[in-house]
């Protein structure tokens, strides 16, 4: 079994070769309902014949929690990966990066609110830092680049998109006792349901013009960004929690930039540099740090 922090890293890592390929096919032309519709609707064909057989054991499971599956469906599965597709329409890349950071923060008070979860003095440390690296990366190093960002209809739409994964990463510790395969199979399906008439009404793209590098972008993030990126994550969660989860989220601009430097040829600077670095210090102040100190005062 892999260490538990890794199933923390590979989402981040398939949700940046997702945002890098939601960037060019969107801005290719292709609407986020036609994207987002079909990366589920492939990623439900893939995963219903592997988890058929749990979902079948599960099925009491599933008729009597029907209403809080439908409610998790539709914030991580519907919600959140339309209204990220939605945004990068209508807002700066360094915008989204920047909104898309802070889902950390969003994820602690959400947890504070709902669960009534408290962070420590490490913790809280450990936001601050990592937050602060990834406004470096963003802002390229210049203070002028973050004070004139501006808010865009696109900025709303990330914001909310992170405001419900931050709702749904939190009460993942509450859904119903079912296989972890069969649940997020069944919240897949419902989530790509409800996306179902969206896409009727609000698509605009002609299928018949997707080339096969718009159908293989679809097809990663049916796989990668979808089953495999979903599945880690929530294994995640149950193992380390989700306040310690949601440090990982700002890996995401760190593994956008060596994507983009492999993709889309962009040069990495010195302040990509200073903003990794400060990263990975909030996050290991912020779990391994804080976790050995806490071993530490249990033995002591």
């Amino acid at each position: 079994m892999m260490p538990a922090f890794v199933y923390l890293l590979l989402p981040i890592l398939f949700w940046s070769g997702n945002y890098v390929l939601g960037r060019l096919t969107v801005s290719g032309g292709i609407d986020p309902y036609t994207i987002s519709f079909f990366r589920w609707s492939f990623a439900c064909l893939l995963i219903l014949p592997i988890a058929y057989g749990r979902i079948r054991q599960d099925w009491p499971l599933v008729k009597q929690h029907w209403a809080m599956l439908v409610f998790f469906a539709w914030l991580g599965i519907c919600n959140y990966n339309l209204f990220l597709y939605i945004g990068l329409t209508s807002t700066t890349v360094t915008n989204a990066v920047l909104l898309n950071s802070i889902m950390p923060v969003m994820i602690l008070i959400t947890a504070r609110i709902l669960l009534g979860n408290k962070t420590n003095f490490l913790q809280n440390a450990g936001i601050l830092i990592s937050t602060l690296g990834a406004i470096v990366i963003v802002s390229r190093g210049s203070l002028d680049t973050f004070l004139h960002l501006t808010v865009s209809k696109g900025d709303l739409w990330i914001v909310t998109a992170a405001v419900s994964w931050a709702i749904y990463s939190v009460l993942l510790i509450k859904r119903p006792p079912m296989h972890l395969l069969s649940f997020f199979a069944v919240t897949a399906i419902i989530g790509t349901a409800i996306q179902f008439p969206i896409y009727l009404f609000f698509s605009s793209t002609n299928i018949a013009t997707l080339t096969t590098a718009h159908w293989g972008a679809i097809v990663y993030m049916a796989i990668f960004a979808s089953i495999g990126a979903f599945i880690c994550w929530n294994t995640g969660i149950q193992r380390l929690g989700a306040a310690t989860a949601g440090h990982f989220i700002h890996l995401l601009p760190v593994f956008s930039i060596f994507l983009s430097v492999l993709f889309l040829n962009e040069a990495i600077q010195g302040f990509h540099g200073i903003g990794i670095c400060l990263i990975f210090s909030g996050i290991a102040i912020a779990t391994i740090v804080n976790q050995r100190l806490q071993r530490k005062a249990v033995n002591a």
